[in-house]
């Protein structure tokens, strides 16, 4: 089933990219799935469903008429994960000559595999697995009882079972310079738009080498990091 769904992933990104009139180009199995250009730009794309993970760090099952917390720190560690494994695999291809040093890279992620993944609240998981983005909190004025601000908490990194830190600022760091951003969705073969890639959003690196614009991706809810916050724009269908 998770092979299964890794491929239905590379497929859907493949023919929603294709639906939107970006023309692709397949280059063998070894190095990211594909590319596509953009002014002249080529963009490699790799895409990547993660799962529930092994082992004390791995996300619980959702487990139906059961109470249970969402496991935050678990459910980001799964993008963390991900992130670094592609971040080893770019580099491997880097070191082949498959992907030239003036090439662009995307990295595709879909959460369906992540239990509690796909229903992260006001800021996806993916984002705050990359950008230091917390928990939402909030002032109140105990006079009034009344909301007078509010705002995720600053989150640097999360733990594993074992204590060790994971940084959650890859996105923030001159080493994730590679990857021009993150195109995500949380589709499987059961749960899709009607419209291909009509779920997906976009994250741009603010340290990216090469910048993708908003109007690659025009359909997708678009997130930037500016100055110390997370701003999203709406998509334009």
């Amino acid at each position: 089933m998770q092979q299964f769904h890794q491929r239905y992933w590379e497929m859907y990104v493949a023919v929603a990219l294709l639906h939107r009139g970006h023309a692709i180009t397949k280059h063998g199995n070894d190095g990211p799935e594909f590319s596509f250009q953009v002014n002249g730009q080529r963009v490699w794309l790799e895409a990547v469903a993660p799962t529930r993970g092994v082992g004390a760090d791995a996300v619980p099952e959702i487990t139906c008429g059961e109470r249970y917390t969402v496991p935050v720190e678990q459910v980001l560690l799964r993008f963390t994960n991900a992130f670094c494994e592609k971040q080893q695999r770019f580099a491997a291809a880097r070191s082949k000559g498959i992907v030239k040093a003036e090439d662009a890279y995307l990295l595709a992620i879909n959460s369906r595999g992540v239990p509690h993944a796909p229903y992260s609240g006001t800021v996806p998981f993916y984002i705050q697995a990359l950008l230091p983005v917390g928990s939402l909190a909030m002032d109140i004025d105990k006079a009034t009882r009344k909301v007078v601000d509010s705002y995720h908490n600053y989150r640097p990194v999360v733990k594993k079972s074992n204590e060790a830190e994971v940084s959650t600022s890859a996105f923030l760091d001159p080493s994730s310079a590679f990857c021009t951003g993150v195109l995500h969705s949380a589709v499987d073969a059961a749960n899709h738009p009607q419209e291909l890639g009509g779920d997906f959003s976009f994250l741009h690196n603010p340290s990216a080498t090469y910048q993708l614009g908003s109007g690659v991706f025009p359909w997708a809810e678009q997130f930037s990091f500016q100055t110390g916050s997370c701003r999203k724009s709406a998509a334009h269908r």
